[in-house]
């Protein structure tokens, strides 16, 4: 995604009494640049707003351009609502899990369903989970610049060949190496496994929980926390995806082994600290 493919941030709500609602600025207008720069999305332009003086670059629903000043507090807000959070485009997903919820869905919906997001910067704004396995080395550069913590990853397993597998993607089997790219940084993901059997429950589980839990320690965790989730399917799934619906007698299996693993790693983490708070006395 170059600057060319960032288009204007299309403005949909002035609020009122805001500083752009006493500049005069209509839902319509758009921001082409803040400072002189085009921000890509809406973590741009909170950042790039973040400051005293403000050149704004605005077209106006006429087509005319304009150039505005503003001088506020650094932390105050303009009171602008966009039409998307994202103004060069939504970062897709290259992967190809059986699970995708957007495979399940029915025909005939609205195009913008359809659409497969892998977008950290949905991620970091909104919470959606997204798969690590379509960044390029600036966005890789852009999380560590601008602190872009915590993100939330589908991880669905740690053993390489098991999430292959899973995504149907060779970049999947990379996940602990970034993890712990995240590890050296101080930065945080909150990570989920979508149990799938058969695939990867039972020792796969096992092995993706423990794996987890080496990243779950220091003052922040690189790992911060781990949702263990069954897997949702619908009667318009993809023919032939192997996948296996989680029963309610399953359900209870993974719950009692997820419970196993908490009480071993909490009882191994409480051990540790009575070894520390010991050789302290």
């Amino acid at each position: 995604m170059s600057e060319l493919s960032t288009s204007p941030a299309l403005i949909t709500t002035v609020i009122p009494d805001s500083i752009a609602a006493e500049m005069g600025f209509e839902p319509g207008d758009a921001i082409v640049a803040v400072n002189g720069q085009k921000p890509r999305d809406l973590i741009d332009y909170q950042f790039l707003c973040a400051d005293e003086f403000l050149e704004l670059e605005v077209l106006d629903a006429k087509g005319k351009t304009h150039k505005l000043e503003i001088e506020k507090e650094y932390d105050e807000d303009l009171g602008l609502e966009f039409e998307t959070a994202l103004f060069d485009g939504l970062i897709q997903c290259n992967n190809r899990c059986p699970f995708c919820f957007i495979d399940q869905q029915p025909p005939g919906k609205r195009e913008t369903l359809y659409l497969k997001d892998d977008d950290y910067r949905l991620s970091f704004l909104y919470g959606s989970y997204l798969t690590l396995t379509n960044l390029s080395q600036r966005e890789w550069e852009r999380i560590e610049q601008m602190r872009l913590s915590p993100l939330y990853v589908s991880v669905h397993a740690t053993e390489p060949e098991v999430r292959i597998r899973l995504l149907k993607n060779s970049r999947a089997g990379q996940i602990l190496e970034q993890i712990k790219w995240f590890q050296e940084r101080r930065l945080q993901i909150h990570a989920q496994v979508v149990v799938c059997p058969g695939i990867n429950d039972g020792e796969h589980l096992e092995r993706t929980l423990l794996d987890l839990a080496k990243f779950h320690t220091g003052n922040i965790p690189a790992v911060a926390s781990v949702a263990v989730v069954p897997v949702g399917l619908t009667r318009f799934r993809p023919a032939e995806d192997e996948l296996i619906a989680v029963t309610p007698e399953k359900a209870r299996e993974v719950i009692a082994q997820v419970r196993q693993i908490q009480a071993v790693l909490s009882q191994g983490k409480s051990g540790k600290k009575a070894k520390q708070k010991s050789l302290k006395s």
